[in-house]
C-alpha cells in the first residue's frame, strides 16, 4: 500500500514538473536556449548522465544535434543510422540496456565526444500534426536501469518539446524575413535618397552650382519653398531633392499634377496672401 502511495506520488510529481516545463518551453524564444532546457530538464529528473536532441534536416538526410549536455560541437550524421535512425524510422520509443552489444548501435558518436554509452532511451519528437521531427535521447541512467515510468515522462516531455521547437523554429523564421524585409527596405530607401540628391542635377555652370547650393540649404530648414520655372526646367527634381535631403526624407514624397486639378479647387487650395 505504502508503495503504490509512493508511486502515484512520484508521477504526480512527475506531471507538475512536465506543466512547469510546457510553461517555461512555450515562453523561450530563442531556439538554443530552449535545445539546452529541454535536454537539461530531461536529464535531471530521470536522472541520466546525458541528453541529446537530434534534429531531422528533411534537405539533407541527416539528423543533427546542436544541445548534446558536455559537448560543444555540432553532431551530425545520416538519419538512417543508429538508434536515433531507427527510432525516427519507426515513430516508437526504444529503450536499449547494453548499447554495444545492440546492432543497432552507432559508435562513431562516441568516438567523436568521447562519451561511453551504456544504456540510451530513445523518443521520437512528434509535432502536433504527428509529424516526426526528430529524436529525444537519455543516456546512461546513473540508477539502474530505465523505467516505464522514465519512458513515459521522456515521451510526454518530447511531444511537448517538439511542438514549442517547432513554433520557435517558425517564430525565428518570421524574425528572420522581417529583418530581411527591413533591411532591403533600407536599402532601396537609400537609392531613392542617393537618386534624388543634388548629384542628380547634371550641369558645371555657375548657375547650375547656384541652385544645388540654394537647394542644400533649403533642405536645412523647415520653411515652406515655392518652386516655379517653365515645364522642363526641373521644378519635380529640386523638389525632391529638397525632401530627400531634408530631415523629412522618411516620410512620403507627395507629387500632385495642379494641371489636372479643376480651377476651383486650385483656387480654394492657394496659400493665403
Amino acid at each position: 500500500m505504502k508503495a503504490d502511495v509512493n508511486s502515484s506520488r512520484s508521477i504526480l510529481e512527475k506531471y507538475t514538473v512536465l506543466l512547469d516545463l510546457s510553461l517555461r518551453m512555450n515562453s523561450e524564444r530563442n531556439f538554443d536556449q530552449l535545445l539546452k532546457l529541454i535536454a537539461d530538464e530531461a536529464k535531471k529528473h530521470v536522472d541520466a548522465e546525458r541528453a541529446t536532441i537530434f534534429i531531422l534536416d528533411k534537405h539533407r538526410g541527416e539528423l543533427w544535434a546542436k544541445v548534446a549536455l558536455g559537448v560543444s560541437d555540432t553532431i551530425r550524421f545520416d538519419a538512417r543510422l543508429g538508434l536515433a535512425g531507427a527510432v525516427l524510422i519507426a515513430g516508437k520509443s526504444l529503450v536499449v540496456e547494453d548499447a554495444y552489444k545492440s546492432p543497432l548501435f552507432y559508435p562513431s558518436i562516441d568516438s567523436l565526444t568521447g562519451f561511453q554509452t551504456r544504456n540510451i532511451l530513445s523518443v521520437p519528437l512528434r509535432t502536433a500534426k504527428q509529424e516526426i521531427v526528430g529524436v529525444f535521447q537519455v543516456l546512461n541512467k546513473r540508477d539502474g536501469k530505465f523505467t516505464t515510468e522514465d519512458e513515459h515522462f521522456v515521451q510526454a516531455l518530447a511531444n511537448q518539446a517538439a511542438i514549442a521547437l517547432e513554433n520557435t523554429q517558425t517564430l525565428t523564421e518570421l524574425e528572420n524575413r522581417q529583418q530581411e524585409l527591413l533591411e532591403e527596405n533600407q536599402n532601396l530607401r537609400r537609392e531613392v535618397e542617393e537618386r534624388f540628391t543634388t548629384r542628380s542635377i547634371l550641369g558645371t555652370s555657375s548657375k547650375i552650382s547656384d541652385i544645388r547650393g540654394l537647394i542644400e540649404r533649403t533642405a536645412e530648414t523647415n520653411i515652406s519653398a515655392l518652386i516655379t520655372g517653365e515645364n522642363g526646367t526641373g521644378k519635380e527634381l529640386s523638389a525632391r531633392a529638397i525632401h530627400y535631403m531634408s530631415g523629412r526624407r522618411g516620410k512620403p514624397f507627395v507629387a500632385v499634377n495642379c494641371a489636372a486639378l479643376p480651377d476651383t479647387l486650385v483656387e480654394r487650395s492657394r496659400w493665403p496672401d
